[in-house]
């Protein structure tokens, strides 16, 4: 399922007006949260909604590399490792991520990930990031 929803993501964002609630509805449950480096950011999928909107409007591109480097299943409980990669204004980005998520009823109940921004001063990049 999270797979799944990540492959829409990345469609999403690449398409204005994709990122409604009712889309969102079809992968997520209605009081779905996202917590980041220990701070929860969105509750629902009003919010879910609304905070992609805001980061497609900034511009750029945003993606999530699927397959995930490493995913497993136990349950309702589904572990990742995973790249995160953008081009914007200012340069490319990328991150490794390390997540959480939870199904509830088949749906994504909740998604919990720590990312570690990547630099190419500290190392040689993973080989799914954005070079240029």
């Amino acid at each position: 399922m999270l797979s799944r929803m990540f492959v829409w993501w990345n469609g999403a964002f690449r398409t204005p007006g994709a990122f409604t609630e009712e889309n969102f509805a079809k992968f997520f449950t209605p009081d779905a949260t996202l917590t980041i480096g220990g701070r929860r950011v969105i509750t629902g999928l009003a919010q879910w909604a609304s905070h992609f909107e805001g980061i497609q409007s900034r511009g750029g591109v945003v993606e999530i590399v699927v397959p995930f480097k490493k995913v497993f299943q136990a349950g309702d409980d589904i572990y990742t490792y995973h790249v995160i990669r953008a081009r914007r204004e200012t340069g490319v980005e990328c991150s490794l991520a390390a997540g959480h998520a939870t199904l509830r009823g088949g749906k994504i109940a909740s998604i919990v990930l720590v990312r570690r921004p990547m630099d190419a001063k500290d190392g040689p990049l993973d080989p799914q990031c954005w070079t240029s």
